[in-house]
């Protein structure tokens, strides 16, 4: 099965934002409600957390969910469509294009 989550990556992530807040997996995992043993799975990737538990989780590491997520998510950011991006492309072309810059600047060593 393709797992659609990075599971290690959310682990490692968990691991970096928790080390970095000082805190200890107990800490974490009583803030999360979870045991100690269960968060320490999760975080090296081996158990797989519910949306609930990785809510918890995320407050108690002081991130949103999204943030320990990263590697998995495919997100568009843009608001355009594709065909929209394309309309646009070709929209500032032709604009370029029909700009009119004058002479070009010359070098001052080949004005003499």
């Amino acid at each position: 099965m393709n797992e659609m989550v990075d599971y290690q990556a959310l682990g490692r992530r968990m691991k970096m934002k928790r080390r970095a807040r000082h805190l200890s997996q107990e800490d974490v995992a009583k803030a999360a409600q979870i045991s100690a043993s269960y968060y320490g799975n999760i975080e090296r990737g081996t158990r797989i957390p519910s949306i609930d538990t990785l809510v918890l989780i995320a407050n108690a590491l002081g991130v949103g969910a999204d943030y320990l997520l990263f590697d998995s998510l495919k997100v568009n950011n843009s608001p355009h469509t594709p065909e929209e991006m394309r309309f646009l492309a070709r929209y500032l072309q032709d604009r370029i294009a029909e700009l009119n810059f004058g002479d070009p600047i010359e070098d001052d060593a080949e004005a003499d």
